[in-house]
């Protein structure tokens, strides 16, 4: 265990709801299964992985209104170490749905809120504050309006010696890239965006990630590429993962799942390798779940070994 917390930061949070229902069809009522709340979003569901696989973690969220305060009561009530800053908008909620009959997911977004100069300017401060005894720090989820797609370029420019881990997407991606953070983490489909053609293959793939980091300034880049595994590369090479095979049950989770198990690698020190397998093992343990839950860690700790490495 690292003795320094993963330091989290969700700028648009949700209060995940999942349920299930017999079938999905239009116009009637779909009369569901009692429905889950938990506490979402990239950098919460990092925190709460982090904590299951055995490390401190402090998450920064900005939150409002009663959904806002909902999520926090979660966050308390896992024992989930939360700086909140208060914003006057309402937090967004999502929910996902399970058609028993098929097994087919349906994840809906709705929309987060605006974010005010002071929120966005607390929120940076308070993460560049606690950055200063972290571990490393996780920039994860996409961005609600308010917030500049340069935003994580101020954010590493303001934090000095700790790693600081982004998980994002579009323009906010790309300027990512350019951030000088530690590392990046894009799924196949975000690094389609990046270099703007279709990724058809895993050759496709890994071909990209070679060249989006050649022209980042990132340490290390780790495209996700789902049951097929991850590639990591940073400027000694390119090596390649490969998740075990396994019954998927929700997709939910799984991407932020494998951020939290790189973020857990990079504050114990590991080797980039040993951080990617890690990661790929925490995601394909995430798969193994229902609705919007994430990763335990006894299915990590049994599918690590399974994580084939070169």
């Amino acid at each position: 265990m690292a003795e320094r917390p993963i330091v989290t930061l969700t700028l648009n949070p949700a209060l995940d709801i999942s349920s299930s229902v017999e079938f999905v069809t239009p116009s009637d009522k779909l009369r569901c299964q009692s429905p889950v709340f938990e506490p979402g979003g990239g950098g919460i569901n990092v925190s709460r992985v982090c904590q299951r696989l055995g490390e401190s973690t402090l998450a920064v969220v900005p939150l409002g209104g009663p959904t806002g305060s909902r999520i926090a009561d979660l966050l308390a009530a896992e024992r989930i170490d939360t700086t909140v800053i208060e914003i006057g908008d309402e937090t967004r909620q999502s929910f996902s749905i399970i058609e028993e009959a098929t097994g087919h997911q349906y994840r809906f977004v709705l929309p987060g809120p605006t974010m005010a100069a002071d929120e966005v300017a607390s929120a940076l401060s308070s993460v560049v504050a606690a950055a200063r005894g972290a571990a490393c720090v996780v920039v994860s989820g996409s961005l609600p309006d308010g917030v500049d797609h340069d935003f994580v370029i101020d954010l590493v420019a303001a934090i000095e010696d700790t790693p600081v881990i982004v998980d994002t997407s579009g323009p906010a991606l790309v300027a990512a890239l350019q951030s000088g953070a530690h590392m990046v983490k894009p799924s196949a489909r975000e690094l389609s965006y990046v270099v703007g053609r279709t990724l058809l293959t895993e050759a496709d793939i890994e071909d990209a990630a070679v060249e989006v980091k050649a022209r980042s300034k990132v340490d290390v880049l780790v495209a996700s590429i789902g049951a097929g595994g991850a590639i990591a590369i940073d400027d000694t090479g390119t090596v390649r993962l490969r998740a075990p095979t396994v019954q998927v049950r929700s997709t939910v989770g799984a991407g932020d799942s494998m951020v939290a198990g790189l973020a857990v690698g990079v504050s114990r020190r590991c080797e980039l390798i040993e951080s990617a397998a890690l990661g790929v093992a925490a995601g394909t343990a995430a798969v193994l779940t229902d609705g919007s839950k994430l990763c335990e860690a006894d299915e990590v700790e049994r599918l690590l070994p399974a994580v084939v490495r070169p």
